[in-house]
């Protein structure tokens, strides 16, 4: 009578050992080849025990392996990203009369760039389409749900969904989707313009990206997103968005690592909080440093 297969029985862990006859053991060179043998069979073993091929977001799982089971058990291959936009410009009467050679002729033009996804997006991609706890019926839940999952699931992993990123507000059949600038929200836009994946073609989406700028030498942030807009309550060091500015509450070492604008995002500042930047100015470029609690940009 067969086993019944079950999940709560792990698969083998240790092979069946290979091992030399007896009259064969006192041979060094013999013994060497069985356990040399034994040592790279036990490896495979490992190694499909902590790579199941079902599993994309298995740290195991990446490269040429990954697209295997991407587009082979899924069906789903590795997405190209792309910001590029093209026009076209055919018709008479439809441009500034003879600024087109040949007469009521037609012109294409193209510009942007593209590459193809990294492992982590291309993980978040499939996590996205395959994620089945949200149900099937769209609604701003279940959009703030896969957004905020892309936006925060590394490598395609489950994420707990919050209350905060991303902002989705709708107006019309337009969803504008507010979240902080950085390069994961960017692949996102770029997988959504594109429809891979799973969004209602009855729908527009537009992106509208929290970031900083230099003013002046004073770090300025787009909106607040997610940032406190009071000091009140926020422990030492924290960071928070005083009506453009970014200011910090006192306290805090100021002996952290150096944090450079251009390289920090506005989730990253957030998290990391400002208690380390220094309290004068490091004469570093683009250094950010704390500046009686106004975070300001070295000019070096």
């Amino acid at each position: 009578m067969g086993q019944i297969e079950s999940f709560s029985t792990l698969p083998l862990q240790q092979c069946i050992p290979s091992y030399l006859y007896w009259e064969y053991s006192d041979d060094q060179d013999l013994q060497a080849f069985v356990t040399s043998f034994n040592s790279i069979t036990q490896g495979y073993t490992d190694w499909f025990n902590n790579t199941p091929l079902g599993l994309y977001t298995s740290p195991n799982v990446t490269g040429p392996l990954l697209d295997w089971i991407g587009n082979g058990v899924y069906g789903i291959p590795r997405p190209v990203l792309s910001n590029q936009t093209s026009f076209v410009t055919a018709g008479y009467n439809s441009i500034p009369y003879n600024t087109m050679a040949p007469y009521d002729g037609s012109s294409f033009t193209s510009s942007g760039a593209s590459s193809l996804a990294s492992d982590d997006i291309y993980k978040r991609m499939m996590t996205w389409n395959l994620y089945r706890g949200d149900g099937q019926m769209f609604t701003m839940g279940w959009l703030k749900n896969r957004v905020n999952r892309f936006i925060n699931g590394a490598n395609g992993s489950d994420y707990e969904v919050l209350n905060d990123p991303p902002s989705i507000s709708v107006s019309g059949n337009t969803f504008t989707i507010t979240s902080f600038d950085d390069s994961v929200f960017t692949a996102l836009q770029e997988l959504v313009n594109a429809r891979l994946v799973s969004v209602p073609f009855q729908y527009n989406f537009s992106f509208v990206n929290i970031s900083f700028y230099n003013d002046g030498g004073v770090l300025w942030m787009t909106a607040p997103l997610n940032y406190p807009t009071s000091s009140v309550g926020l422990s030492a060091g924290a960071v928070w968005y005083n009506g453009g500015t970014v200011a910090v509450t006192p306290g805090g070492s100021g002996a952290g690592s150096p944090v450079y604008f251009g390289s920090i995002t506005a989730a990253g500042l957030l998290s990391l909080g400002g208690g380390g930047l220094p309290t004068s100015n490091p004469h570093n470029l683009n250094q950010l440093w704390n500046n009686s609690g106004l975070i300001c940009i070295s000019a070096g």
